[in-house]
């Protein structure tokens, strides 16, 4: 598996998949082509070899000064509980704390149906804040979750 930036030859494949895991509350292709061409961090994994396969990506702008939000993530649920997921989160919050952006807090918001995925960032230390109502297009409620990265413990990094 390899954790690269997203271009813009890929946008066919990450439309696909953003519709097929979150179907009516996915991003639009024209927002993906935006983000794209204009995000603070973007990356895929995908497998290695001629005909590679993407199997998840995470999109995360910067919204404050010294905070960010993790928009998008998402691994496809063929490939999801292998540890890919772990992996691209990982090195992600390692990028975000080795560069000087002076980012200080990571925040993102999660279905409270999302448990895998729940998981998955309390495994990174992120912390649920408060319960949002009706956060989705399809009226679901979310978590707002968030991760003060200059704590020392932020695991896996």
């Amino acid at each position: 598996m390899k954790v690269k930036k997203v271009g813009i030859k890929d946008l066919r494949k990450l439309v696909n998949l953003e519709k097929k895991v979150f179907k009516e509350n996915a991003f639009s292709k024209q927002l993906m082509k935006k983000l794209i061409q204009s995000n603070f961090i973007f990356y895929k994994i995908e497998t290695e070899g001629f005909f590679k396969k993407l199997i998840g990506f995470v999109i995360i702008v910067k919204d404050r000064k010294d905070r960010a939000n993790l928009i998008n993530f998402l691994i496809n649920p063929k490939h999801q509980r292998k540890g890919y997921g772990s992996l691209l989160l990982g090195k992600t919050l390692e990028l975000i704390k080795s560069n000087s952006n002076k980012i200080i807090q990571i925040v993102l918001n999660v279905s409270i149906h999302n448990l895998n995925a729940i998981s998955l960032y309390k495994k990174f230390n992120f912390h649920i804040v408060k319960k949002i109502e009706d956060y989705y297009r399809n009226q679901e409620a979310a978590y707002l979750m968030k991760l003060d990265i200059r704590s020392e413990n932020i695991k896996n990094l």
